[in-house]
């Protein structure tokens, strides 16, 4: 059997990570594509929430302007 390097790492899609400084151990481009996932739903997220809640929002911070006047 090959012996491994305790900091070396592998991505799930196979790459061998070597920096012990990689917290998230996925390289470079699993790692791009998980914070365009996420940023794509937190997106889809933001807009559900404000196309269900939007008009309460809205009523609410007009309240909150015409009660600071």
């Amino acid at each position: 059997m090959e012996k491994k390097n305790k900091t070396e790492k592998v991505c799930p899609c196979g790459r061998i990570i070597a920096d012990p400084n990689n917290k998230t151990g996925l390289c470079p481009k699993c790692q791009k594509t998980g914070i365009n996932i996420g940023g794509a739903l937190g997106v889809a997220g933001i807009v559900i929430l404000v196309k269900k809640h939007g008009k309460k929002i809205i009523k609410g911070a007009i309240n909150v302007i015409k009660n600071i006047k």
